[in-house]
Parts: C-alpha cells; structure tokens; sequence
C-alpha cells in the first residue's frame, strides 16, 4: 500500500472538537479552579444547556454561583435538581451553606441534617458537621438577645461603656460595669468574655476559670476559645494554647464580627498564614473602613508574602489612623528590623 499524499496526512490528524455538555464542563471546573468565576458560569450554563440531564453539572453551576453571592438563584437549581432526582445528596449541603449566608439559619440546620442523615459518610460530612455546630451557635446568639430585646439600648450603652473604658486601660472601672451586667443577663456571654479579658489584663488568673465556665454553659462559645488562646499563649504556656488554637484554625465563622476576631486572635498569637487566609477574603471597602483589620492583613501578609506586599498595606493604615501602623512605620524609619516591630496586638486599637 502506497503513503497517501501530505496533504490527505495532515487532515487525518485534526481531531473534531465536539462542543457537547461534558467539553463545556470541563472547561467550565478549570475556570473556576483558576477563580475565573464568571467565565466558570457562562461555561457552566452552556454545559447544562446542552446536556440538561446531567445533575452533576446543575450542582456544579449552583456551587459557583453560591460563591459569588447569588445564593437565591443557587437554591433554585438546587432544588430543581432535588426535584428529579432526591438522591444528589450533596444538594442538601450546599443549600444549607446558601441559608446559612442568607441568615436563614434554621432552614440551614434542617439541610444540614437531611444531607448527614442520607449521606453518614461522604466527603462533606466534616463540613456538614462543622456546619451544623456553627449554626447552633447562631441560633443561640440570637436566642440570648431575644431575651433582652427590651432593653437593649441600655444594655449596648453599657457594654460599650465597658469595652471603651478597657481599650483605655481603666479595666478597674470596667470590671464593675460588665459584673452589672452579668448580674442582670446571666447569659449574655459577651459580657464574660469582655470581663475575662479585663481580668486577665490586671494579672488576675479567675479569668481563666470564667472562660472555662463560659465554654461549660455555652459549649463551642467561639470568644471564651479566642480568650483562652491568647491567654495560655501570652502566660507562655504553649502546650495548654495547642488545643485552642486548633479549634479557631479549623473554624470559618459566618458572622462577620466572629470571623474578624478569629482573624486577630490568630495573628496576635502568631498563626500568620491562617489569619492571612481568612482576612484576604474581606473586601477592601471593609478593610478601609476598619484600619485596625487593614493593619491586621498588613502584618500577616508580611510574614506570608513580605515586605513588598505588606509596606503599601501597612502605608494606608497609616494613613487612615491606626496607631500601630504609625508606630510600626515609625520604626521602619528609625532602620528597625520588620521582623522585631512588625507584630500585631488584638488589645490595641
């Protein structure tokens, strides 16, 4: 048998590319692994739109869009997908994220349950139970301020009263607002927390024994867990900090003041890489209005990215009013080391 011509050679080795359901979703997993999200949706529209039976590729589209925020409409393919076919128990877990977002934390809890109940051993059953403890813990706060909705001006002032008086060094003046308080809501567990804090800062050592009492009654309470960290971590006692300071690495809270003070606890102990992680997903808008935070990321983005990245964050802290960016830069002037100025203190405005 002869070679057939070049030219007849070289059409032989151009493979079709068939544009079907399944090219577009691969397309679609590889933008998104790239954090390319909304080429991720456009492609993984197209692949349901051309292979619309496929449940995988509805739940994959409803996972990039929950990412982006458009939780409603994450919900929608999800139960559109349950509706055919209530065996993707995977549905259940990534609408139990959604309403956990939407603050919408029982019907979150229900998802929640029904994903463990049908799937006891899959790859998000961790998840589901981190998940779920968080969002008891939601519920919970919220049931503590039902309880004092009637008074609730009067108890902010207090509290807030108390928090200014420790972040100006009068913790003594302090201690008794915050015990008013305590006396009052039993189980306003912010103020044992804040108490604890001020304890601990006039070298008084029961502030350990309240975090205890805290976690005791109100087990998981993410503050007592922050406290005891940062406690057991500035007392120099490394081992009894380990088990804390593994619980708030594991934890991603979903309320935003939670999530902050874990970021600033895990930074001040020096845990650079995990508050980095969690302060890069904050927007730069927050991070603007909070100069405090934006010196937070500045730190830790120098221990895990250097200087480089970390001066221009460092610089606009500045710039905005937080004290210890001005005392680090003022440092740097002075040809101080970063690596002995640069450092982060949560009691520290």
């Amino acid at each position: 048998m002869g070679l057939k011509p070049k030219d007849e050679q070289e059409k032989q080795k151009v493979v079709p590319l068939f544009q079907s359901g399944d090219y577009f979703f691969h397309r679609g997993i590889a933008a998104y692994r790239k954090n390319h999200l909304q080429r991720a949706i456009k492609l993984l529209e197209r692949a349901v739109k051309l292979t619309n039976t496929e449940p995988v590729f509805h739940v994959q589209l409803a996972a990039v869009l929950s990412e982006i925020g458009e939780y409603e409409r994450s919900n929608e393919i999800l139960e559109n997908v349950l509706a055919e076919n209530k065996d993707v128990a995977e549905c259940y877990f990534f609408m139990a994220n959604n309403y956990a977002y939407l603050g919408l934390f029982e019907r979150a809890e229900r998802m929640t349950l029904r994903y463990l109940e049908l799937s006891p051993d899959e790859r998000f059953t961790q998840d589901a139970k981190d998940l779920l403890e968080l969002l008891r813990f939601e519920r919970e706060e919220e049931d503590d301020w039902e309880e004092i909705e009637e008074d609730e001006d009067e108890l902010l002032a207090q509290f807030e009263r108390a928090h200014y008086l420790i972040r100006q060094g009068n913790m003594s003046q302090a201690v008794p607002v915050l015990q008013k308080i305590m006396d009052e809501h039993p189980t306003y567990w912010t103020a044992h927390n804040q108490l604890a804090e001020a304890l601990f800062q006039m070298g008084d050592e029961s502030a350990f024994d309240l975090c205890y009492t805290v976690l005791e009654k109100d087990p998981g309470n993410l503050f007592a867990i922050c406290n005891l960290a940062l406690f057991y971590h500035k007392n120099g006692e490394a081992k009894k900090a380990e088990p804390f300071i593994r619980s708030l690495q594991r934890v991603y809270p979903i309320d935003g003041d939670h999530y902050t003070k874990v970021a600033e606890t895990l930074c001040t102990i020096g845990e650079y890489q995990a508050a980095y992680e969690r302060i890069k997903d904050v927007s730069r808008w927050e991070l603007e209005e909070r100069p405090k935070l934006l010196y937070c990321f500045a730190v830790a983005t120098f221990y895990v990215s250097g200087k480089e990245k970390a001066e221009p964050l460092l610089k606009r802290a500045e710039e905005l009013g937080s004290k210890q960016a001005i005392d680090v830069l003022s440092g740097v002037a002075k040809d101080r080391p970063w690596n002995e100025i640069v450092h982060y203190n949560l009691w520290v405005e």
